[in-house]
């Protein structure tokens, strides 16, 4: 990852590698799963090496999966070009589809059974995921890899939590003197109007903005009279960032933001202190066209391969040991999303307060 700030303080901030990931995957999927219950789905995603023969057969039959995802269009590159070199025989699709647009859209595919869409999600809004889980309608990922996957990183044995994200701001060095570390540089008077952040486009981008609001008390309003540009994706912020039609921009993720380092931009990242994480999930729908190739989809990504794929250059935490390229989270001091806690009734009254401050522009 290149030209990326991160604010940290020493001492009880910092966490080991590995008790990060278990306690960040504890923190995103809630309470730990009973031993009994863990062991039992871990032993569900597990296969003979015959019947993965059958599924790895059945697939290159099928000849493609179509995931939908919501993760950087770089990550998506990454990901496609490494699942088609190893899976030569199946073709994954892999189509950027943002927010409620991806629901909306799985959902008139389920209506539709005569109509060929999506197989598989990578979405940050896992709501939507757990939803059609507690109504039967996903699978349950198999294969060696979904075998072997750490338990914490599941939610109920079908969706896959595929690392960890922290959310990160940018700021144009052209155009920003005195470097930023944290949110509270947003509100310097300077920079009034030329702050740019991403509107309520995702249920994740409403979570972040909550965790914002209880975190600094009062930085909402404040960032508010900034006359804050709202953006309707986090691309479309980070890339007006770069290009200097805002100084600084409040939300993003570290793969987008290297997009613009490998051009070389003006622009600077900064992961502050303390951060705000996340995870991306993973699941088959169970409605897929071509099911076989959706698990041997699901289970690449869950591999050393895959999770290479996903982490990229320090953009991601990897559950997995020695993924070259994973994030080291002993430099952050980071709360992760806990979907259990996000209820759609607490957000539910702060979009009317964000709405209030915000939804004008």
């Amino acid at each position: 990852m290149t030209n990326t700030t991160t604010s940290k303080k020493s001492g009880a901030g910092l966490f080991s590698t590995r008790r990060a990931l278990v306690l960040g995957a504890a923190l995103a999927i809630g309470s730990a799963l009973p031993v009994a219950t863990a062991l039992a789905q871990a032993n569900s995603r597990a296969v003979s090496p015959a019947e993965w023969t059958k599924i790895l057969d059945a697939a290159r039959k099928e000849g493609k999966v179509i995931v939908y995802g919501t993760m950087a269009p770089a990550v998506h590159d990454r990901i496609v070009a490494a699942f088609n070199a190893a899976y030569p025989g199946i073709k994954m699709e892999l189509v950027r589809v943002i927010g409620t647009a991806m629901t909306i859209k799985f959902e008139q595919e389920r209506a539709a059974p005569n109509v060929e869409g999506g197989d598989a999600m990578l979405t940050a809004d896992v709501r939507w995921a757990m939803d059609i889980q507690k109504r039967g309608l996903l699978k349950t990922p198999v294969g060696p890899n979904a075998a072997a996957w750490p338990e914490p990183f599941m939610k109920n044995g079908q969706i896959v939590f595929l690392g960890i994200n922290p959310w990160v701001m940018n700021y144009n060095t052209n155009l920003v003197k005195t470097p930023m570390t944290g949110y509270q540089d947003l509100l310097r008077p300077e920079l009034a109007g030329k702050v740019g952040s991403t509107a309520l486009v995702a249920e994740v981008v409403t979570i972040w903005y909550k965790w914002l609001d209880d975190t600094y008390p009062g930085y909402l309003e404040k960032l508010a009279a900034q006359n804050v540009k709202m953006y309707p994706s986090t691309v479309a912020a980070v890339n007006s960032t770069a290009s200097g039609e805002i100084t600084a921009n409040a939300f993003s993720v570290i793969p987008v933001d290297n997009a613009l380092h490998a051009q070389n931009a003006p622009f600077k990242t900064v992961i502050p202190n303390p951060a705000y994480g996340f995870s991306y999930g993973g699941a088959v729908v169970g409605w897929a066209k071509n099911p076989n190739a959706a698990l041997v989809a699901m289970d690449f990504l869950m591999s050393p391969k895959g999770q290479a794929a996903i982490v990229g250059n320090e953009e991601a935490a990897s559950p997995l040991p020695n993924i070259p390229g994973s994030l080291d989270v002993r430099k952050l001091n980071m709360q992760l999303l806990d979907w259990d806690k996000a209820t759609p009734e607490s957000l539910k009254a702060f979009e009317a307060k964000w709405n209030k401050l915000f939804g004008a522009r």
